[in-house]
């Protein structure tokens, strides 16, 4: 990460994706909100991570008793999970493999037992984040994870009975890195997920959730 571009991307009023003490060190430095995604975490970045009041996204059901064996019961008010459903994503371009192959995230499953787990903790909304492709070149790829993610959400907030505040749509909105390459249109994936948001989200009630991307790659091409 360039400390001058951070600047710029945090006087635009967007925050830093952090997985590694060095970035949190970084992002800390130049200032603005952080997201920590993290898969192999030692004890000491989580401490930092809260430290600093970074949104902390966990990768397994495990690092919710490993987090609070580091920071206590006192959780960041807001906690975030990442979800990874297994199998074989029909968007995925082969650049991350399938999400089957992936260590990252939790199934389905998972994901219930561990937002059941609030009541070990402090949190009082949560997040839900999840990274199936990657530098896909298809206006499909994101509106189809919103419509996804939006109905998980609704799902888990009826049988759990727990607030959101955000879904993490990630990264995999790519550039097309050869002149014949396909490229995306920014306005017409907007629309597409705006359009998973009113038909999902809002019928719910829950139209006031934040949604939160990772568009580096994208954001930075030329």
């Amino acid at each position: 990460p360039n400390p001058y571009i951070m600047e710029i991307i945090r006087d635009a009023g967007f925050g830093f994706d952090c997985s590694s003490e060095a970035e949190l060190v970084l992002a800390d430095a130049v200032g603005g909100p952080i997201m920590f995604s993290s898969n192999d975490t030692p004890a000491e970045e989580y401490a930092l991570c809260a430290k600093l009041g970074g949104i902390i996204n966990l990768d397994d059901v495990t690092h919710i008793p490993f987090l609070e064996s580091i920071i206590g019961p006192e959780f960041p008010e807001v906690v975030s999970c990442r979800y990874n459903p297994g199998g074989v994503y029909k968007l995925s371009n082969g650049i991350m493999d399938n999400p089957g192959d992936s260590k990252y995230g939790m199934t389905k499953e998972q994901l219930f037992e561990a937002y059941r787990q609030r009541e070990h903790n402090t949190s009082k909304k949560f997040g839900l984040h999840a990274f199936l492709a990657s530098n896909t070149v298809t206006n499909e790829y994101y509106p189809t994870l919103a419509g996804q993610l939006f109905e998980l959400v609704v799902e888990i907030a009826e049988k759990v009975g727990i607030e959101f505040a955000f879904v993490n749509l990630s990264g995999g909105v790519g550039i097309g890195y050869r002149p014949e390459d396909s490229q995306n249109d920014i306005m017409v994936i907007g629309a597409g997920v705006r359009q998973q948001f009113e038909r999902v989200l809002v019928p719910a009630a829950m139209g006031d959730v934040a949604i939160y991307t990772e568009m580096g790659r994208f954001m930075l091409a030329p």
